[in-house]
């Protein structure tokens, strides 16, 4: 499979938005959304299909460590230049996974913004459309249309943002892994309206259990590309 260089974000807690600075290429954004963690933790209503969760007592401590990892992240792409957007998670209702936005918000450098519907219903709150304001105003993102696919929750069907589609934006690719989470029919209706092809597949890990998104077995940046192939079926 020859992979070509995307512009999804490399780590989940952040976006890409539309405006691209001098002497970067179309595949790099300039400026990205972050969502401080409140209420960092173990989701028990994902651990079923994420089989990289190690469940824990949540703890002082384990806050702790997610804020000051969320904190040098944000100085860290700080300092290359790229425009932060920092947003406060709120606290109540609980949200352990706040800090992964690009599950429920895609921005797209035509304007489009894309919200996602997803399986565990602890994650739907996350979706806060006061931060769709946020962006656009301190990333100066022009919106110019609103696609919001959440509406497919109540049918069982889930599409999680650029967890479940790892985005070509060169050669127009969206990459997606099967799994309860990445619904096939909702991939091939996304491609259509943002104008990408389709490349689906399936992938497991060694007990056999469906990847549950893409974004943790594909990745793809401005000059280089990183793909477990173990994982993928023939």
């Amino acid at each position: 499979m020859r992979l070509q260089p995307h512009c999804s974000a490399a780590l989940t807690y952040y976006l890409p938005v539309n405006a691209v600075s001098e002497g970067l290429s179309e595949q790099s954004a300039n400026g990205v959304l972050m969502v401080r963690p409140a209420r960092f933790a173990h989701n028990n209503q994902t651990a079923g299909s994420n089989r990289f969760q190690q469940s824990a007592a949540q703890s002082d401590r384990t806050a702790a460590m997610a804020a000051a990892e969320f904190d040098a992240l944000s100085s860290g792409i700080a300092m290359t230049g790229v425009a932060v957007c920092c947003v406060d998670d709120t606290p109540e209702p609980p949200k352990p996974d706040a800090a992964f936005p690009n599950n429920w918000v895609s921005f797209h450098r035509d304007g489009t913004v894309v919200m996602y519907p997803m399986l565990a219903p602890n994650r739907r709150a996350e979706r806060r459309p006061e931060i769709l304001s946020i962006v656009e105003q301190r990333l100066q993102f022009r919106r110019r249309r609103l696609i919001d696919l959440s509406v497919h929750e109540r049918e069982g069907r889930f599409l999680e943002g650029t967890g479940s589609l790892v985005l070509d934006h060169t050669q127009r690719i969206a990459y997606a892994c099967r799994s309860g989470r990445t619904d096939e029919a909702l991939v091939r209706a996304w491609s259509q309206q943002l104008g990408f092809e389709p490349l689906l597949f399936d992938a497991a890990g060694p007990d056999r259990t469906a990847i549950y998104h893409t974004n943790v077995l594909l990745s793809v940046g401005t000059a280089w590309a990183v793909v477990c192939t173990d994982t993928i079926a023939e």
